[in-house]
C-alpha cells in the first residue's frame, strides 16, 4: 500500500503472538485536505461493523461544499484511554503536528481524558447527531427530541428548570452545567456546519481491512466534490429574494451548497425589525423582534472599527453563516454587500486556494498530484471565465479559442 502511495502514512501495534491489535492508516489525499478543512475534527467510531468484529474510528470533517470528508481511519481491539491517546498520538504524527481547534465526539469519558491529553488546547464537543439518537432511544418522546434539536441549533433557548423524570437527561443538563461537555456548539466551537457522523454505504459485516478501504475510497467525495465544483462555477444562481444585492454578493463568493443554507436566512431576516440601538464605547447594539412576537428579543453588537459583528444566538460563530439577526441589521443599514468579516474563506469558492502551499511538501501519489492539478485548474478557470463574461469581445475571444482547441 505505502508503495504504491509514497504519502500513506501506516502505524499498527501487534501482541505478543504477533496478531494485529490497533491499526491506523491515512493517505497522501486525505492529509492534504486536513490541512485545508482540518479546524475541526469530528471523532467517530462505527462499533463492531467488520469481520474482525473490531471499534472502527473514523476521523472526518465537512468541505466547502457541505460534503463529508475522511481524514483517517482505524480499526481498534478496544476503547480504553491508552487504545485512543495512542490513536491520537499517530494522528497528530501523520498531519505533520497539525492540531485540530476543536474535536466533535460522543460522551466516552476514555475518549475525553485521550482529547485533553492530546490536543490540550482543542475544544471538545458533542456530537448532535449521538445526542439526538440518544435522546430518541433514551426518552421515545419524538415532542422533546424535535424540541431538543431546535435548543442545539439555537432556534429556541434551553430551560434547564424544567427537566424531570428522566435519569439519561438529568445526567446530560448535569454534566453540562458543570463544564463537561456542551450540546451546543457553541461560540469558541468554530465554523462548525453538520453533524459528525458519516455513512458508509455497503459496508457489511462479513469485509475485511481491505475490503473496508476499497469500500471507503467509493464512498468518498471526490466525484460529488467535482460536480458540486462545476455547479458552483458555471452560470449563475437564478435569485428571488426581496434582498438581492445582498445575495448576490454572497452568491458570488461562497458555494452553491453553502449559499442555499444562507438563502434561508435572508427571508427570515425579512421578518424582523430593530427596535433600538445602544451606543456604547467600543459598540453599537440593535435590539431587534419578530412582527409577530415582539417579546422575544435578540441583541447585535456591531463594531464598526473592525467591521464585526456578533449576535447573542451564536449561530454565525458556530455555523460559519450570518445569523438572520445579522442579516435584519445589515437590511437596516442598507447595505448592498456582506461584510467579508461575515463570510469565511473555508465555504468560499476560492477554499481550495491554498492548496498551492502544500504541492511542495510532498510525498504525494499520482491520485493526490491529479487532485491539487484539477482544484488549481478549477480556480484558474473561474477567473478566466469572470474576466472573460465582463465584456461581448472578451468573452467571443475565448469562446472561439475553446472552439478551435476541441
Amino acid at each position: 500500500m505505502t508503495e504504491e502511495n509514497p504519502g500513506m502514512f501506516v502505524r499498527y501495534l501487534a501482541n505478543k503472538e504477533g496478531r494485529l491489535v490497533h491499526l491506523f492508516w491515512s493517505d497522501s489525499c486525505s492529509q492534504l485536505n486536513y490541512h485545508l478543512f482540518g479546524d475541526v475534527l469530528a471523532f467517530d467510531a462505527t462499533y463492531c461493523k467488520n469481520r474482525y468484529m473490531c471499534p472502527l474510528v473514523v476521523f472526518s470533517r465537512v468541505i466547502h461544499h457541505n460534503l463529508t470528508i475522511v481524514f483517517a481511519t482505524m480499526l481498534v481491539a478496544n476503547e480504553k484511554e491508552e487504545t485512543y491517546t495512542w490513536l491520537l498520538q499517530q494522528f497528530l504524527e501523520a498531519m505533520k503536528g497539525k492540531a485540530p481547534g476543536c474535536v466533535i465526539a460522543d460522551r466516552d469519558n476514555a475518549m475525553k481524558k485521550a482529547i485533553e491529553y492530546v490536543f490540550p488546547n482543542a475544544y471538545h464537543r458533542l456530537c448532535a447527531w449521538h445526542l439526538l439518537r440518544n435522546a430518541t432511544s433514551n426518552l421515545s418522546n419524538p415532542t422533546f427530541t424535535y424540541e431538543f434539536k431546535k435548543c442545539m441549533l439555537f432556534i429556541m433557548r434551553f430551560q434547564s428548570s424544567k427537566i424531570s423524570g428522566s435519569n439519561w437527561l438529568q445526567s446530560l443538563v448535569f454534566n453540562i452545567m458543570n463544564g463537561f461537555v456542551t450540546c451546543m456548539l457553541g461560540e469558541k466551537c468554530g465554523q462548525l456546519l453538520t453533524f459528525a457522523g458519516i455513512s458508509l454505504e455497503g459496508f457489511e459485516q462479513h469485509q475485511s481491512v481491505r475490503d473496508y478501504i476499497l469500500c471507503l475510497v467509493n464512498s468518498c467525495t471526490l466525484s460529488r466534490e467535482a460536480q458540486s465544483e462545476l455547479t458552483s462555477v458555471v452560470g449563475d444562481l437564478v435569485l428571488q429574494s426581496p434582498l438581492y444585492a445582498l445575495a448576490r454578493s454572497v452568491a458570488n463568493t461562497l458555494t452553491r451548497e453553502i449559499f442555499m443554507l444562507f438563502r434561508l436566512m435572508l427571508s427570515r431576516a425579512c421578518t424582523l425589525k430593530v427596535r433600538s440601538c445602544t451606543l456604547t464605547p467600543s459598540c453599537e447594539i440593535y435590539t431587534l423582534s419578530r412582527s409577530k412576537n415582539p417579546n422575544k428579543e435578540w441583541n447585535v453588537s456591531h463594531y464598526r472599527d473592525r467591521s464585526i459583528f456578533k449576535c447573542c444566538c451564536f449561530r454565525m460563530e458556530s455555523f460559519g453563516i450570518p445569523c438572520d439577526h445579522i442579516v435584519a441589521v445589515l437590511v437596516y443599514f442598507d447595505a448592498e454587500e456582506i461584510p467579508k468579516s461575515l463570510l469565511i474563506d473555508r465555504w468560499s469558492k476560492n477554499a481550495r486556494s491554498k492548496v498551492w502551499e502544500f504541492m511542495e511538501k510532498g510525498p504525494f501519489c499520482w491520485e493526490s498530484m491529479r487532485m491539487c492539478r484539477n482544484w488549481m485548474l478549477n480556480d484558474l478557470c473561474r477567473e478566466i471565465c469572470a474576466l472573460a463574461s465582463s465584456g461581448e469581445a472578451k468573452f467571443n475571444e475565448l469562446r472561439d479559442k475553446f472552439a478551435m482547441s476541441y
